[in-house]
């Protein structure tokens, strides 16, 4: 038996068609996972630190316009704390800047191997491939022996020639087992390849562009922070109202010395002249009572 008539088996040839299916499969999603993981690693890598507040928009709209960062987009933004102010990248650009969004969870719960990969194709589906063709051995080998024995002719005339077709026929069925468990391990070589050449670089690429865009301020420390910031706020307001007394006579006493002391001195001013216009026409007494 050569090798060409080994092949051309039916058995051999639908083993052989399935891996190639199998194969090219997997070959077509990934190449689409990679397709799509890139486009948002090389947005990622456009954007800075500095400039995240400012360009937080323009993130949210690609990440949610992307189906395959939608989802874990929209979970990562509740573990986000947003500033009170919009950061202007024109403003802060001094070396003691700090982020003004952090994160409270590392970036791998969201955008991890299973929300980016697992979730966009049939991964178990494709997890048991390697068992279908391995399962093929077993099932080609038995009925091409099962189909064998039943072609068998034990008659004086045609037994030679019945056992030869026999011996033959279990020849091809134990390399139906050969050839299946053969492209099972091929399979799993070149699925781990594939996944780690066209997907996993790039799901670890985009959990480090997350880290670095967003410092990771934990919950526990946040509260800190907030309880620090109360303590400082309610020492200002106490400094605030003990020197709010001395405030308010210090603008009591500016105000009448701006305001109330010019218009009296106006006043005065005012009655000097008309006492000298009563004195020129001759008039005698009080300037008050020439008045009335």
């Amino acid at each position: 038996m050569n090798f060409i008539s080994i092949i051309t088996e039916p058995a051999i040839i639908i083993i052989t068609s399935i891996f190639i299916c199998f194969v090219f499969m997997v070959l077509v999603n990934y190449t689409k996972i990679e397709k799509n993981l890139g486009a948002v690693y090389k947005f990622l890598q456009s954007l800075n630190k500095k400039e995240i507040s400012y360009r937080f928009n323009q993130l949210d709209e690609y990440m949610n316009g992307n189906s395959y960062t939608s989802i874990s987009w929209e979970d990562m933004k509740k573990a986000l704390i947003f500033p009170d102010k919009i950061f202007s990248a024109s403003q802060n650009t001094n070396a003691d800047y700090k982020p003004e969004i952090y994160l409270t969870v590392d970036a791998s719960y969201f955008f991890n191997e299973e929300s980016l990969i697992n979730t966009k194709l049939n991964y178990r589906f494709i997890q048991t491939m390697p068992t279908i063709l391995t399962g093929l051995g077993p099932f080609f080998t038995f009925l091409k022996m099962a189909m064998a024995f039943t072609a068998v002719d034990l008659s004086y005339n045609a037994a030679e020639s019945s056992l030869n077709a026999l011996i033959a026929n279990i020849q091809v069925a134990a390399l139906c087992s050969v050839f299946a468990v053969g492209y099972s391990l091929l399979f799993m070589f070149l699925e781990k390849t594939l996944y780690n050449v066209k997907c996993k670089k790039y799901y670890i690429a985009i959990q480090k562009e997350f880290i670095r865009l967003f410092d990771i301020c934990t919950s526990e420390q946040f509260l800190i922070d907030l309880v620090k910031e109360s303590k400082n706020q309610t020492h200002s307001n106490e400094l605030y109202l003990k020197s709010m007394p001395e405030n308010l006579a210090s603008a009591v006493v500016k105000s009448m010395g701006e305001i109330t002391t010019p218009y009296l001195e106006n006043i005065l001013y005012s009655l000097n002249k008309l006492n000298e216009n009563f004195g020129k026409n001759g008039g005698n007494g009080d300037v008050v009572d020439k008045l009335f």
